[in-house]
């Protein structure tokens, strides 16, 4: 036996390594997941529930380099004293167990947990050290451990074949049931007796989900940089090269538009909406939310969607028979892959070969010529004044439905903008003029759908009201027009995507007097969704129909939309949820007035003793989703059926998953940092700091005296540091700030905020 010293910039303890006996010769692989694959010493997160319970520790770890079937003899010592676990194993790939530290350790106390594997098949041995350390009870160490629960168990559920794909020498695997793949791995659980395959789909969209949840949780493919040393990278190699077997090829597509998008689309200039009949109360008159418009001045007017100029549409054809809600999640992981000069080694002619950058533009091509062309409210003679708001038809115009050119639904229609939303803003995926040209003409006919499609109705449908807490469904949305005309499995799915779909299109937060602003702006469609949605946010039914946290789908659509709340085309990612109803959200004075941290909120109670817990009504998303969690590490059951065999429940693991790591389809800049300067001959200053984002190719950097912004640009940097010495700044003073880093002049993300102190 021998011993060493850990020092990560925690308490020291020491370790006592396991050596392996004599007879097994070195030369077996043995590798650990790492929280941060850029830094393999950082440790994993452990906190005390309670003062005799700790949170159980998913120490996972791969032997990659063994031959199928050989026979593993796997042990772990924990480095904290406790007995060792001792197991054999022929899963290669799983050689992962579970632990309790101490919850009486003090925070800052590190261990390392090392892991000693004997093939003996192979005759060979290997050893790999597992990093943790010991946390308070925090949010964020409950996200963190949940986060490790999750990925962990998308991996025991990954199945894998090393056969050649496509005649390429390429591993692949996945998590789908689709005719061909080998099968989905299952977990059984004797609590509901039965075989329960949480992460396993029979469509090929679930890997495309997966894929995304393993890359923004910083674990990339070889293609990107991900390490050998991380188990996860081979996830993603697999992972990705099934996601382009499931992409088909059609000729580029041309749309024909039949109405002026610039001449149907208005509110009243008091910050009312029009009557169905398109009429405002004097003296309001109308205004045209997109009057400058001139995408299609003289109609009918056609456009040929290729931007890249080589003929091709790319589609989903993951079996599932839905072209536009599956091939979101595709493009979501092809972005989130960070590497768009690399190619696809799978898939058909078209996507085999191809650049990612180049297989995202046929994509956003195929979603561009398969936006429904038509307008009811337009072209219906029995409307002259041609302005019908959420009618019940499928036939609104400026949206998508399950197949191409099919019609219009808001559910479907998320996942197309949330698709040129990524494209636009992914890192090294930006825009060439003619698919911005494209992305222009998208955005102006899906403005009027969204118009069309906003509940206007100042009171529910009919009858006593159990969709919320108010009383009034204005601003919502439904699935095929307006929650007043199509309120089908409730609001809360919907709504959201209609805000995702406006943040595509630059509609966002505009001034409102409810809000304490001087004026109301004539345009109030966001406000007004908003305001559904946080009247809504703390209702307490267990039941997706009437409480939008107990809808895993709607959830992440709610998430989309407030990370890319984009206003006018300039990202401002919102951290409170606010509402113009007088009185939603009281009791915390740490938060502006009225309104609710929507990921990070906390109940004083919601998570038992050990933690000093908040002030808040209810808890945010990320709370919600770690109390949703089941011990194994997935999720599942919160959608509208609130079934075990759900078609849904198969994707609340990536989803959640994705939520909790508070992204969309990048992992953002996360360590800025800043450091105050007194005041000198120069005056007070600060300098920031922060780690590079992949393909950035440079940095806004945004101020405010507010935590939670709103915040002010105060310049802009080509590299990873920034020194503010702004006139006005002075000692004493905290500010708080954002870096954006930049694609172009496009904002890709919204970095963590650093809080800085002038001494």
């Amino acid at each position: 036996m021998g011993k060493r010293l850990l020092s990560v910039g925690l308490t020291v303890l020491a370790v006592t390594l396991v050596v392996p006996t004599a007879s097994m010769a070195a030369g077996l692989t043995v590798l650990t997941v790492p929280w941060d694959p850029t830094n393999s010493l950082t440790p994993h997160t452990t906190y005390p529930i309670n003062r005799t319970t700790e949170s159980t520790t998913v120490l996972g770890a791969t032997a990659p380099s063994a031959a199928a079937g050989d026979s593993l003899s796997v042990t772990w010592v924990f480095g904290d004293g406790s007995p060792n676990a001792t197991f054999t194993t022929t899963n290669m790939y799983d050689l992962s167990t579970t632990h309790q530290y101490p919850p009486s350790a003090a925070p800052g106390t590190a261990w390392t947990a090392v892991i000693t594997v004997n093939d003996t098949t192979a005759g060979t041995s290997g050893t790999a050290n597992f990093y943790v350390a010991q946390s308070v009870n925090s949010l964020s160490s409950r996200v963190n451990v949940a986060i490790d629960r999750g990925l962990w168990y998308m991996h025991q559920t990954m199945w894998r074949t090393n056969t050649p794909a496509n005649g390429q020498p390429v591993n692949i695997g996945g998590w789908d049931g689709y005719t061909g793949s080998p099968g989905c791995n299952t977990v059984y659980d004797p609590t509901y007796s039965e075989n329960l395959a949480w992460d396993c789909y029979y469509t090929g969209v679930i890997d495309g989900n997966n894929v995304q949840a393993l890359e923004v949780s910083g674990h990339k493919g070889t293609d990107a940089g991900g390490p050998a040393t991380d188990p996860f990278t081979d996830d993603v190699d697999r992972g990705i090269a099934r996601v382009f077997e499931f992409l088909g090829v059609t000729p580029a597509i041309t749309n024909k538009y039949l109405y002026n998008p610039a001449a149907v689309n208005y509110g009243c200039s008091d910050g009312s909406s029009p009557s169905n009949t398109g009429v405002c109360t004097l003296p309001a008159t109308p205004v045209y939310y997109n009057a400058s418009s001139t995408t299609c001045t003289s109609p009918p007017c056609s456009f040929l969607f290729d931007s890249n100029s080589n003929g091709n549409a790319i589609y989903s054809a993951d079996g599932s028979g839905e072209v536009i809600y599956t091939g979101g999640p595709f493009v979501d992981a092809i972005v989130a892959s960070a590497a768009p000069t690399a190619t696809a080694k799978t898939g058909v002619a078209g996507v085999i070969g191809q650049t990612y950058a180049t297989i995202v533009s046929d994509m956003l091509d195929y979603y561009a010529g398969c936006q429904y062309e038509n307008d009811y409210d337009g072209t219906n003679p029995l409307t002259p004044g041609g302005y019908i708001r959420g009618e019940s038809y499928s036939a609104q115009g400026g949206g998508w439905l399950y197949s191409c050119q099919e019609g219009d639904d808001n559910s479907t229609s998320q996942w197309a903008a949330i698709s040129f939303v990524s494209g636009e803003r992914g890192s090294g995926f930006g825009f060439n003029s003619q698919a911005l040209a494209n992305f222009t003409v998208v955005q102006d006919f899906n403005n009027v759908w969204v118009t069309d499609s906003e509940d206007i109705q100042n009171a529910a449908p009919t009858g006593p009201d159990p969709y919320n807490t108010t009383g009034d469904d204005r601003g919502s949305f439904g699935y095929r027009g307006s929650f007043y005309y199509s309120n089908a499995w409730g609001a809360f799915a919907v709504t959201p995507s209609g805000m995702v779909q406006m943040a595509m299109d630059g509609i966002g937060r505009t001034t409102n007097t409810a809000f304490g602003d001087a004026t109301t702006a004539p345009d109030q469609r966001w406000n007004e969704a908003e305001t559904f949605y946080a009247d809504n946010f703390c209702n307490t039914e267990t039941s997706a129909y009437n409480n939008p946290k107990y809808y895993t789908y709607g959830m992440l659509s709610f998430t989309k939309s407030m990370l890319l709340h984009d206003p006018n085309g300039s990202l401002a990612p919102i951290q409170y949820l606010r509402t113009s109803t007088p009185s939603v959200f009281t009791g915390n004075p740490s938060v502006p007035t009225n309104t609710i941290d929507w990921y990070a909120a906390l109940t004083a109670a919601s998570h038992g003793s050990g933690d000093t817990g908040g002030n808040d009504a209810c808890n945010g998303i990320a709370q919600t989703l770690v109390n949703y969690q089941d011990p194994t590490g997935f999720w599942y059951g919160h959608d509208y059926y609130e079934g075990y065999q759900s078609d849904q429940s198969p994707f609340e693991t990536a989803w959640s998953i994705i939520m909790l790591k508070k992204t969309v389809f990048v992992q953002c800049v996360k360590n800025l940092a800043g450091r105050g300067n007194p005041s000198g001959q120069g005056g007070s200053q600060i300098t920031l700091t922060w780690s590079g984002q992949a393909n950035a190719t440079g940095y806004n950097i945004l101020k405010s005296s507010s935590q939670g912004g709103p915040y002010t640009q105060v310049g802009t940097s080509t590299v990873t540091s920034y020194r503010d010495g702004n006139d006005g700044m002075l000692p004493g003073q905290t500010w708080y700030y954002v870096v954006q880093p930049l694609q172009g002049t496009t904002e890709v993300c919204q970095s963590n905020e650093a809080k800085v102190i002038i001494p």
